[in-house]
């Protein structure tokens, strides 16, 4: 059967037996199947921003880094001046050590004993404050400053006359971690109190000194 040209239909609906016989060049443009387009071609391309540059930084990291410098500097500061104001502790310490090893007797001992405790004593406290300092208001001074009673009331009243004897009785162990004990933990004393203590031990030993003359010229 031959086919029917496009341009020769009427415009007219064919018969649903004829629409088989038609050609895809005979039908007409408004029947045509659409054309398939690609729907991502009208898209733009993706631009990737060029990698990041680590030098030089931002104002912000150098913000940063300025004050981190300042912090550890501060804190390496603070710790040698901690450091160095224990120095005179670490060095009584090893002192008191070797007076241990190498004194040769109890007298010997105890006169280099408050020597020492004298000597570390003006590294932290003014002269005029402990220089003066003996007897009575000198073990007073030292329970002061640590926080104890062992010197006048303990093992170390032997401070008092102790260095007049000539043949005193210590107990070096004692007096020795009781030297310790005041190297390691003095702290500062107020000088006011402290010179009204020594005033008042002064008057007394005065009072004392009286009571004998009065007794003797009786």
């Amino acid at each position: 059967m031959a086919q029917v040209p496009l341009q020769s239909l009427p415009n007219q609906s064919l018969p649903p037996g004829q629409l088989g016989q038609l050609s895809p060049g005979s039908l007409p443009a408004q029947m045509a199947p659409p054309v398939q387009t690609d729907p991502l071609a009208n898209l733009r391309d993706i631009h990737i921003p060029g990698a990041l540059e680590p030098w030089p930084p931002a104002l912000g990291w150098w913000l940063l880094a300025a004050v981190a410098f300042l912090l550890i500097a501060f804190c390496v500061l603070w710790l040698f001046r901690w450091w160095r104001s224990k120095q005179y502790r670490r060095e009584g310490i090893r002192s008191l050590e070797a007076l241990l090893q190498n004194h040769t007797s109890e007298k010997q001992y105890l006169q280099d004993y408050s020597e020492l405790l004298k000597r570390v004593a003006l590294t932290n406290y003014p002269r005029d404050m402990v220089a003066h300092l003996t007897g009575e208001a000198w073990v007073k001074f030292l329970d002061t400053s640590s926080g104890t009673q062992e010197f006048s009331m303990g093992e170390g009243q032997v401070l008092i006359q102790g260095n007049y004897e000539p043949n005193p009785s210590i107990n070096i162990d004692q007096l020795h971690l009781l030297g310790q004990h005041w190297i390691k933990k003095h702290k500062a004393v107020n000088a006011s109190s402290q010179n009204h203590e020594s005033h008042h031990a002064g008057n007394e030993r005065d009072k004392m000194h009286n009571g004998d003359r009065e007794g003797i010229s009786l």
